[in-house]
């Protein structure tokens, strides 16, 4: 018998078409296809939380190594650029208020999610779909009220996006 929740997560799986992620993941160079390959098992085992983190942290890796090509920068000008170059630089500008606080997008996702298990944000969330066209382009919806939700599919495809651009550029090279 099938229930709601497994109706729900077959649309995580079509929406995510694990096929073409496969076939993308082959063509990339290690560690990036390492980190492909992480995102799909976690969002395939439907560990939101656990795709989310290394999304999080790959999104930081990934501005460094190819955005700055290895070069000693800071943790949130690496985050802050891989987020710029997969195309959704907007979310930069959102001001999320948590604990009396003006929080970054970096320090809110990243930080939140790495250290806290949750993300600086009041009543946030991570899920893996939404029919919200703001999830559906940026992986995020952010309320007037600083309720942050991270949408893992979506945001996942943008960072894939941003790892196939890097490809086409000839920078998917680790700089030790």
């Amino acid at each position: 018998m099938s229930t709601k929740a497994d109706k729900g997560f077959s649309a995580v799986l079509k929406e995510l078409d694990s096929r073409s992620v496969r076939v993308f993941e082959g063509r990339l160079p290690w560690p990036y296809n390492g980190m492909v390959h992480d995102i799909t098992g976690a969002i395939q085992k439907r560990c939101n939380y656990l795709a989310a983190m290394g999304l999080a942290a790959y999104t930081e890796i990934c501005g460094r190594q190819i955005v700055y090509r290895g070069k000693e920068k800071s943790d949130e000008e690496c985050f802050n650029a891989f987020i710029e170059y997969m195309g959704i630089g907007e979310v930069l500008h959102w001001r999320i208020q948590y604990e009396g606080h003006p929080k970054r997008v970096k320090d809110a996702v990243r930080n939140g999610l790495v250290h806290q298990y949750f993300m600086k944000s009041p009543d946030s969330t991570v899920v893996m779909i939404s029919s919200n066209s703001e999830a559906k382009r940026l992986g995020f919806i952010l309320d007037p009220n600083s309720h942050l939700v991270m949408v893992v599919v979506p945001f996942f495809k943008l960072f894939c996006n941003g790892l196939h651009r890097a490809e086409s550029e000839g920078k998917l090279v680790w700089h030790p």
